[in-house]
């Protein structure tokens, strides 16, 4: 057997164990960490490759196993070819935006960056299922330093397809990147203080604001208007690079910051 059918049998694999059942609000770390494994056994995933593509149809069946309706948003990426976004429309007007990118970089396995995020990001699906107003997104082409675009593609495309009415309607927005690996949890955003999502986030307690440069999709959604924030665990010295394999990956940030954002989330849904 090559290499690439085995890595394709581990995947399938990890998608029947997936798609086990789950109480209802709970996080969990094995299964996440179940879901990083999946997604790095495809290999990178580059916007626009094959890898990218057989990620986005994992993604797209776990959350129709879910109950979910699923939409894909394709766009053309700049030096050819194309990406897309798998998009949970919510039931009725959305009251939180859930992003996670999908993509990862040529020289990675992209397990950290961003396999977690895609894992925590299914973890609540699952708890938030049968809840009016969810609306997740898993986003392509979010790399820039492989789309040579200034912005982050997938979050620009997502934007397109938001009505006036339903941005206005959204009181959470989070992009979950990089929630594997690091020592300090952090809610960030692009402006001095917090915004409301991510004074939403940190009055759930257990992470602390620190301003970023919009180096991840929330910066699209805050500069269209939609105040937005990102949840990162800090730092991890293997960002970008061949070492962000899944042995570095550990399951209790994923779990903690899953909760944290479910949290954030049910807060959002319930208020008036």
């Amino acid at each position: 057997m090559c290499s690439r059918t085995r890595s394709l049998a581990s995947a399938v694999a990890a998608v029947l164990v997936l798609s086990a059942p789950a109480a209802a609000g709970e996080i969990s770390k094995a299964r996440a960490l179940d879901t990083v494994r999946a997604l790095v056994a495809l290999g990178p995933r580059p916007a626009g490759s094959p890898s990218e593509r057989r990620a986005r149809k994992l993604v797209t069946a776990q959350l129709r196993a879910l109950g979910y309706r699923v939409v894909l948003q394709p766009f053309p990426l700049p030096k050819g070819g194309a990406s897309a976004n798998v998009v949970a429309v919510p039931r009725g007007l959305p009251r939180i935006l859930l992003v996670a990118h999908l993509d990862s970089v040529h020289e990675g396995p992209g397990a950290n960056d961003n396999g977690s995020g895609v894992a925590v990001l299914l973890e609540l699906a699952r708890a938030l299922r049968g809840e009016a107003g969810v609306l997740l997104a898993v986003t392509g082409a979010e790399e820039r330093v492989e789309t040579g675009s200034r912005t982050h593609l997938g979050a620009v495309r997502l934007l397109r397809g938001l009505s006036r009415e339903g941005r206005a309607s959204i009181r959470l927005a989070l992009s979950i990147d990089m929630v594997g690996v690091g020592e300090t949890l952090h809610v960030r955003g692009l402006e001095a203080s917090p915004n409301r999502s991510a004074r939403l986030v940190l009055a759930q307690g257990g992470a602390t604001y620190l301003r970023d440069k919009g180096a991840s999709d929330h910066a699209e959604l805050t500069r269209a208007g939609l105040p937005a924030a990102w949840l990162e665990w800090r730092d991890d010295r293997c960002w970008h690079s061949a070492c962000d394999t899944v042995s570095r990956v550990e399951p209790g940030r994923l779990a903690t910051a899953g909760e944290l954002a479910l949290r954030a989330a049910r807060a959002a849904l319930s208020a008036r």
